[in-house]
């Protein structure tokens, strides 16, 4: 079933105007929030000397007064009392604790070092920090990854297997059991710049992998290369084909499809038909039994003269190849650096933050030739720290608007890691009429 609400621009129109010895002054401030769809309105009353909780966004679908957090594009609270004021408290979800989160890979916190030694598996490692923590230790497993310089020249094969453009491509190895390395390659166009002779010659290496050996093969898989490709010199069958005024050939025209991209073709025409169509330059992404078209003013521009009609021709499955498999050269000492791959937290320890760096001595991980350092980030901590809450007065017809969940503790260190959860008021000095008005955008927000 299809939703029949249509999403429209939710507008926050401000305006604060003010005199102040004859002269007046009127600021005006308009937020618009997109694409809205949800929006909640309520009056509560809430009973004198009584906390009432009005908000709820601690849930990831919504329900009775429960809102998905992520959600929140704007909300506002209201007092709409003459004379009695209003607390209005918003509690935030879990922090950050300060201790690190026991099993979490800190690889993707790794900042420098590390580099060289011996490799193997070093556990219960002692850290230091430039920060006020203590008390986390780490395991780390270093080994035999590939370095990213030199480039790796390789031979390639025949040019109609390769799309011209730059592919990052997952690497295999044929007689060893390294894995993860990836490399980058450029295909370019050939000698003369001709589209139709793409060729490569490099092979950059992009991740480093673990568990290389000297000697060890490195494969470029099939296809990696581009798929779809269109075989150079295949005639692709006619569909549709229009009378023109000129037999002539025109070379380089290039044709597209729904998907397929940058392939050129060579047109004949012979007795005053478009005769046949063959492919130049490869192109890419092509399917089986797609058709293209090469419009009537196309072809009169291109030198054919008057054209009965649009020329439409179809790809068949014939037609169509892809980059063949290509081997490394065997992998040289100089491709080849022992680094880490794992560091595990095993000890949480305690009072570390955001931004704070481990040093792991270059002694305790087989010598390295330098001290292993990482940074820790939000992802390294795990998320026990306690609730933050705060209470604000909203005095009689007044208002308190926000404009997103993102929230964040007393320490705060640029980063929102909290979001508000739940939203309670409070009566203080009598009942008190509660307004509140909530926009969730399909958006999320955090």
């Amino acid at each position: 079933m299809a939703s029949t609400v249509t999403p429209s621009e939710f507008k926050v129109f401000i305006k604060e105007d003010h005199v102040i010895n004859g002269i007046r002054t009127v600021n005006e401030n308009l937020y618009r929030i997109p694409n809205v769809t949800n929006y909640d309105r309520r009056i509560v009353t809430v009973p004198a000397d009584t906390n009432v909780d009005l908000i709820n966004t601690n849930g990831p679908v919504p329900g009775p007064a429960l809102f998905p957090s992520y959600s929140i594009a704007y909300g506002r609270i209201t007092n709409m009392d003459d004379t009695n004021r209003l607390a209005v408290t918003f509690t935030s979800s879990n922090g950050e604790s300060e201790t690190g989160e026991i099993g979490k890979d800190l690889s993707g916190s790794y900042t420098s070092g590390g580099t060289g030694g011996t490799a193997g598996t070093y556990s219960n490692l002692p850290t230091s920090t430039d920060g006020s923590g203590s008390g986390m230790t780490l395991q780390v497993i270093t080994d035999e990854t590939l370095k990213s310089d030199p480039l790796i020249t390789l031979t390639p094969l025949a040019t109609t297997l390769a799309a011209i453009g730059t592919y990052t491509v997952g690497l295999v190895s044929t007689n060893g059991t390294g894995t993860g390395a990836s490399g980058s390659v450029t295909v370019t166009a050939g000698a003369g710049n001709d589209a139709s002779i793409p060729t490569y010659t490099q092979l950059e290496f992009v991740a480093s992998g673990s568990g290389y050996a000297v000697g060890e093969v490195l494969r470029i898989p099939e296809g990696a290369l581009s798929n779809g490709n269109l075989i150079k010199g295949n005639t692709l069958t006619n569909v549709t084909v229009p009378t023109v005024d000129n037999n002539v050939t025109v070379n380089n025209i290039p044709i597209v499809t729904s998907t397929g991209q940058g392939a050129t073709v060579n047109v004949n025409s012979s007795g005053n038909v478009i005769n046949t169509v063959i492919v130049n330059a490869v192109g890419k992404e092509f399917q089986a039994n797609q058709e293209f078209t090469i419009t009537e003013a196309t072809l009169q521009s291109l030198g054919f003269g008057g054209a009965s009609s649009d020329y439409k021709g179809r790809i068949a499955s014939a037609d169509l190849a892809t980059s063949a498999a290509n081997d490394l050269p065997s992998l040289v000492a100089g491709n080849l650096e022992v680094r880490p791959v794992e560091a595990t937290i095993q000890t949480g320890g305690n009072g570390y933050a955001v931004g704070d760096t481990l040093t792991v001595a270059k002694a305790n991980i087989g010598n390295s030739t330098n001290d292993l350092v990482y940074t820790l980030d939000t992802n390294d901590f795990s998320l026990t720290g306690t609730k933050s809450y705060w209470t604000m007065e909203c005095l009689p017809t007044s208002s308190i608007m926000f404009s997103s969940p993102n929230c964040s503790g007393s320490k705060f260190n640029g980063i929102f890691e909290q979001d508000i959860e739940f939203i309670s008021v409070y009566a203080l000095t009598g009942s008190v009429d509660v307004e509140y008005v909530l926009v969730n955008a399909p958006v999320a927000t955090n």
